[in-house]
């Protein structure tokens, strides 16, 4: 698939088909997803690829699903054939950055931006690149309750997960309200060498 086509279908899907995804292509997306960049080649990320269906209910929970069930919203993380809890580890930088050859540079403890988060919303990105490039859709949701997952998974301490990334054949399923709202026009968005300037 063309990447304007990739990026053209992202979605945020909600509702999946019960169709197992084939081993080999969950390998391909998440051979996709390791890709990602990282500051320092830290290489920071790091994901738990959930297909066990008792996990997953139980990771559905940590999300607030039964909630959400409760206020008449249709289960959404619990349908997910696959579940994935991307992770970072803020200490990776730090011990990177300790070494012989980035001893020179800013060490992660005077960054303005801290980049592990910067770089786990890149993997990120890749991630749900990957799925919709393999003919899959995913979703995007926080998690209720992280240490509970934590725990659930068996997350070390020092790893925070992101929040959980849904994966499947899409079913038939109602598009967010919030896209009304359409996307801000590239004016808004797109500065040309100066902010407030949109001539090229």
């Amino acid at each position: 698939m063309e990447f304007a086509e990739v990026v053209r279908r992202r979605r945020v899907v909600r509702a999946y088909a019960p169709e197992t995804v084939e081993g080999e292509v969950l390998d391909r997306v998440m051979a996709a997803t390791r890709q990602a960049p990282s500051a320092g080649f830290s290489q920071g990320q790091s994901f738990v690829v959930i297909t066990d269906s008792n996990l997953r209910a139980a990771v559905a929970n940590c999300c607030g699903e039964a909630a959400a069930v409760g206020r008449g919203l249709p289960r959404w993380v619990s349908t997910a054939p696959v579940l994935v809890v991307p992770c970072v580890r803020e200490k990776a930088y730090h011990e990177r950055y300790a070494e012989p050859d980035k001893r020179a540079s800013r060490p992660p403890a005077d960054w303005e931006v801290p980049w592990w988060w910067v770089d786990g919303g890149l993997a990120l990105m890749l991630l749900l690149l990957a799925t919709v490039d393999e003919g899959l859709s995913s979703g995007l949701l926080d998690l209720a309750d992280r240490d509970g997952v934590r725990d659930l998974l068996g997350v070390p301490q020092d790893v925070v997960p992101l929040g959980v990334v849904t994966i499947g054949y899409p079913a038939p399923d109602r598009r967010s309200s919030s896209l009304a709202r359409g996307r801000r026009p590239m004016h808004e968005v797109v500065h040309r060498n100066h902010w407030g300037s949109h001539a090229e």
